[in-house]
């Protein structure tokens, strides 16, 4: 707990075994914060992820996860993504938090502004709403810092600072640990008996999280976060620089990468033709592929995965 606190800020950790976990303890920390002026909303945004539970799919922006699951867990409500002026109007007597993804992994790599994370610290203080972030997919360094929203607004002079922090995935290294920070202000809203998991924070998850935690810090795979990152980046905005008709966009921070191809090659097409070629990547929206290489990855496996993208491209243009 010591060593998260000391990548962000003061603050309380509760550890758990997955995402999904971490989220329902965002959500329960709101409920606690809202209750005694009977405020218990919490606006989201549309395209985001945020867990398989049933809190979880009610607060994701996408019908597809909620069909078939329907009532949908009441207390949650979508708007646009990078629009502040629609999570300002979103907002009503019952609201008590804004829950967001400061990179949205599952709507194709979509990246929020400085402007807008900045504006939604605005306008939860003036509305006395808690500001949360998920940071399960995004987190864990693969931006080349802690958290995303460290990345994204490590250029501004500002005190930003969320209320409370999801987070799993590569926190264990492949080792199932999950895990929310709450600001210290606000830590006390979950005391003793509120809240609880059989199975979260045991000796062993957590003396596999500093292992990794220690590992990435001796071996800088921040650093090589960024480095790759920014080298595939390169590589492939040149690829569809040369491809306009196969490709539509590259995006990512990091290595956290989507690749937008024209909407007539559907995503999960396009993953399965580069798991033939030996690339696994994950689809997302209709026509994006994430790439999300391990931190340790190095040049030459990057330059091996961008021969079979280019193999892919190739193929596509031939048969259009």
């Amino acid at each position: 707990a010591k060593r998260i606190v000391d990548l962000m800020a003061p603050g309380r950790v509760f550890f758990c075994n997955s995402g999904g976990e971490a989220n329902e303890g965002l959500f329960k920390l709101t409920r606690k914060f809202g209750h005694d002026e009977r405020r218990y909303e919490i606006i989201t945004a549309l395209d985001s992820f945020h867990g398989r539970t049933l809190a979880g799919i009610a607060a994701t922006g996408q019908e597809k996860v909620k069909k078939g699951f329907e009532p949908m867990v009441a207390g949650f409500k979508q708007v646009p993504f990078n629009d502040l002026e629609a999570m300002r109007s979103a907002i009503t007597k019952s609201t008590a938090a804004i829950l967001v993804e400061a990179i949205q992994g599952e709507s194709g790599i979509t990246i929020a502004t400085r402007e807008y994370l900045l504006g939604l610290r605005k306008v939860c203080d003036e509305h006395n709403l808690l500001l949360l972030l998920d940071e399960v997919q995004a987190g864990q360094f693969r931006t080349g810092r802690f958290h995303s929203w460290q990345r994204i607004l490590e250029d501004q002079d500002s005190d930003f600072l969320p209320d409370g922090i999801s987070m799993a995935k590569g926190l264990g290294g492949g080792f199932p640990i999950g895990a929310f920070w709450v600001r210290e202000k606000f830590a006390g809203f979950l005391s003793a008996g509120t809240h609880a998991s059989t199975f979260g924070g045991t000796p062993l998850a957590c003396a596999v999280a500093l292992r990794i935690l220690d590992t990435i810090e001796r071996q800088d795979f921040a650093q090589n976060a960024r480095r790759i990152g920014e080298f595939l980046l390169g590589e492939l905005r040149d690829l569809k620089k040369k491809n306009p008709k196969i490709l539509r966009d590259v995006r990512g921070l990091g290595l956290m990468i989507g690749i937008e191809f024209d909407p007539k090659f559907g995503a999960i097409e396009i993953a399965k033709r580069l798991h033939e070629k030996n690339l696994s990547t994950v689809p997302a929206a209709t026509s994006v592929v994430r790439l999300l290489p391990p931190l340790n990855v190095s040049e030459s496996e990057a330059e091996e995965g961008l021969r079979a993208i280019e193999s892919m491209v190739a193929d596509l243009a031939k048969q259009n």
